[in-house]
């Protein structure tokens, strides 16, 4: 039994002072995806804000209301809630990482916005690129 216990702190947890995790997608081999630091850290700040709050069983404040802006006025002081909204949340839930930038665009053809966010993780920057739009959660607001 301490082989397996072995094993796992060898080669799932992280042992060698990197990140690990598991997204739900099959390899070519039939294993779930193992990713690394920053792709962690984009995998776990994409499941915050894309988890509406309040349908966690365990964790009712875990999530975002983002999916609540969908349906707001077009205008400043939106793009201001939602910047702060994407802050609140990942500082509550996942600081691992520094936000460098938020970008909010307004959805021309429809109502909702897509967001990019720079993401700084031990000098490894990438983007996190988010939607929220009708399509996705107009049947979850009540419109």
């Amino acid at each position: 039994m301490a082989n397996l216990l072995d094993r796992f702190r060898q080669d799932i947890t992280g042992s060698d002072n990197r990140l690990r995790d598991f997204l739900p997608k099959i390899t070519s081999a039939g294993d779930f995806q193992k990713i690394t630091n920053l792709n962690v850290i984009i995998a776990s700040w994409s499941n915050i804000l894309i988890t509406p709050r309040r349908t966690h069983l365990h964790d009712p404040e875990y999530g975002s209301d983002l999916h609540l802006m969908v349906f707001e006025p077009v205008d400043d002081q939106t793009i201001d809630q939602i910047k702060r909204e994407i802050e609140y949340r990942i500082l509550r839930y996942d600081n691992r990482a520094g936000i460098n930038d938020i970008q909010i665009r307004l959805l021309l053809n429809r109502k909702g916005f897509e967001v990019d966010i720079s993401i700084d993780y031990e000098g490894e920057k990438g983007t996190l690129n988010l939607k929220f739009d009708d399509l996705t959660y107009g049947s979850s607001t009540g419109q």
